[in-house]
């Protein structure tokens, strides 16, 4: 399976999700496939990372969960140097991953520099995860709480809305 999903991967265009979705419908109940997405989501060859991590966000969005230790075999992801797409889907799925296996400091220094991203929607939801990350490791509060100040006055309206829905979903 492992080399089948790996050869769908290659084949992504970096544009159809409509490929992705049907490549997670015909792979998804193999034992190994969301091991191997976290795998692939570090390949940067064609467009498998963003592939990779699409399919995992998906999954996520659908009420899955991935098994113990992949969380932090995800993020680390982060730190790599992933395409903007594959950080992108990385940093929207921290919103449904348990946190606490993951070493919160080293990955909130990799999370608060996407804050500074050019890309306005990498930014929205980098600041989204170190609020999340925060959540779960409250002595990066400060951190925070920096990165959801500095968001409000963003140029971009993605990254000022949401910063507001996190501070909303914070107060509730």
């Amino acid at each position: 399976m492992n080399g089948d999903l790996r050869a769908a991967l290659l084949a992504f265009d970096g544009k159809a999700i409509s490929y992705l979705s049907e490549t997670g419908v015909r792979f998804r109940e193999a034992p190994d496939y969301l091991p191997h997405l976290i795998e692939l989501a570090s390949d940067r060859e064609a467009h498998m990372d963003a592939g990779a991590t699409w399919l995992v966000k998906d999954h996520l969005e659908q009420g899955g969960a991935l098994p113990p230790g992949m969380t932090a075999l995800l993020l680390q992801a982060l730190v790599g140097d992933p395409s903007w797409s594959a950080a992108l889907h990385i940093l929207q799925s921290v919103r449904f991953l348990d946190l606490a296996e993951v070493n919160g400091a080293n990955m909130s220094d990799c999370i608060i520099a996407l804050t500074q991203h050019e890309r306005p929607f990498l930014r929205a939801w980098a600041v989204d995860a170190i609020w999340r990350l925060a959540e779960a490791f409250p002595a990066l509060q400060p951190r925070s709480e920096r990165a959801l100040a500095a968001a409000q006055t963003d140029p971009a309206a993605s990254v000022r809305a949401r910063a507001r829905q996190s501070i909303k979903e914070a107060s509730q």
